[in-house]
């Protein structure tokens, strides 16, 4: 207990004493204890700000703010000034022609579909299909964290996402990314920002502290990181991944090897874990069956991500800056990466400037855009665009004449992962 505490209970029991033995001079003991409150109460104030975690003061502070998941909505503009591009565009899109329930009924249930509502600050899960993965869960529970920590009331919504890697769907339903043309996607975080468990990824912010420990605690940075190109993964056939061995093949510049899953030899040798990779200065990253959940991941390193030019648009994009200059904090070759020898090779020549690109990413998306902070007002903006040019859910339904809810609350599903199960 503090000294503040002891006191005040010393004074309280000194004053109740003094009443019960002498009511005639009770006044003068409760003006004793209230003059004590008083005295004690600008330390005693000092000491619950100091004992308090800072709220958010306007200037962002990653070390304070990074994990702060209650920012308001003002605050949030504030403190990511450049993240809600998706979100403006997608409303924009909308804002003639709202969104309709009946688009959404047309939205055909395929694997890693989900059809949910938010009414009255709670989730509720309506219908789903199939299960890639812990993608769908991973996904509601991130819409649930930012709902249980939004520190004003969210609007009732009716959604649809979906979390497959290509969404093909005409409707206006959420997605992990898009292609340029896609206007009528809603882009949402990817299911890694929550957690990927299958990869032992783990949480985002698991990643970003391990990958501060592999470069601080065990003596990684800059001038001490491998001068290599660094690439782990599955070809899966993909051609771009096809190529990037090939030109990598040979070079002494280059340690890329593609993993084969089922080979338990390869595994053990050749496998990277995330954090492992911030021992390399460059690490090339390379799009999937669509996006690829692998870039975040990357950029919780400081080193130089260099990434082919990309045809798939995650919700953090409009953030990366391949130009050369002050802001660059990434760099874009060619799709057959024949540009990409002589990019290391100047980048080799001229580490002050590779380093300048490292820093501006650490600083961009570990520090600021891609933390926990980031995540949860991204979420609260999206549902909050979406309700914007949409219609509002009606939380009941009738069966044979009875008035029943229409989706099952997400504490429940959590648990059972399910809809519906026999009580019995």
């Amino acid at each position: 207990m503090s000294k503040y505490y002891m006191t005040y209970r010393a004074h309280g029991e000194r004053a109740l004493a003094a009443f019960t033995r002498r009511p005639f001079i009770s006044a003068t003991a409760l003006l004793g204890l209230f003059c004590t409150i008083l005295w004690y109460q600008k330390p005693f104030s000092t000491l619950r700000n100091q004992d308090r975690r800072s709220g958010f003061d306007g200037q962002w502070h990653s070390a304070r703010d990074k994990n702060n998941l209650m920012l308001d909505d003002s605050q949030c503009t504030v403190a990511f000034p450049r993240l809600f591009e998706e979100v403006s565009r997608a409303v924009e899109g909308r804002k003639l022609s709202h969104i309709t329930s009946e688009e959404l009924d047309e939205i055909e249930p395929k694997n890693g579909y989900v059809r949910a509502m938010i009414y009255d600050q709670g989730l509720y899960v309506i219908q789903k299909q199939g299960a890639i993965y812990s993608r769908e869960l991973s996904t509601l529970h991130a819409i649930y964290r930012a709902i249980l920590t939004s520190p004003l009331p969210l609007p009732n919504i009716e959604f649809v996402f979906n979390t497959d890697d290509i969404v093909f769907e005409p409707q206006p339903l959420w997605a992990y990314a898009r292609k340029a043309e896609h206007n009528h996607l809603w882009l949402m975080p990817d299911f890694g920002f929550f957690s990927w468990p299958e990869t032992l990824a783990g949480s985002m912010r698991e990643v970003q502290l391990k990958a501060v420990e592999e470069e601080d605690i065990r003596q990684h940075p800059w001038h001490n990181k491998i001068e290599k190109v660094l690439w782990r993964g599955a070809t899966m056939g993909l051609a771009l991944r096809d190529r990037l061995l090939s030109v990598t093949t040979g070079k002494e510049w280059a340690d890329v090897v593609a993993l084969d899953w089922h080979d338990k030899d390869s595994m053990q040798h050749d496998l990277k874990s995330m954090p492992e990779h911030c021992d390399y200065k460059y690490l090339v990253h390379t799009e999937g069956n669509s996006y690829s959940g692998r870039l975040k991941y990357l950029q919780a390193c400081q080193s130089v991500v260099i990434a082919h030019k990309m045809d798939w648009i995650q919700h953090y994009f409009p953030l990366l800056e391949a130009t050369r200059g002050p802001n660059q904090n990434y760099i874009e070759v060619d799709r057959d990466f024949d540009e990409l020898e002589s990019t290391v090779d100047r980048l080799r020549r001229n580490d002050k400037e590779a380093r300048k690109i490292a820093t501006n990413s650490v600083r961009t998306f570990r520090e600021r855009y891609l933390t926990a902070a980031a995540e949860a007002c991204y979420w609260r903006r999206l549902i909050r665009g979406w309700a914007e040019v949409s219609f509002e859910p009606e939380f009941y339904k009738l069966v044979n004449g009875t008035k029943q809810w229409r989706g099952l609350p997400f504490e429940s599903f959590a648990l059972e992962r399910r809809l519906e199960w026999d009580p019995y």
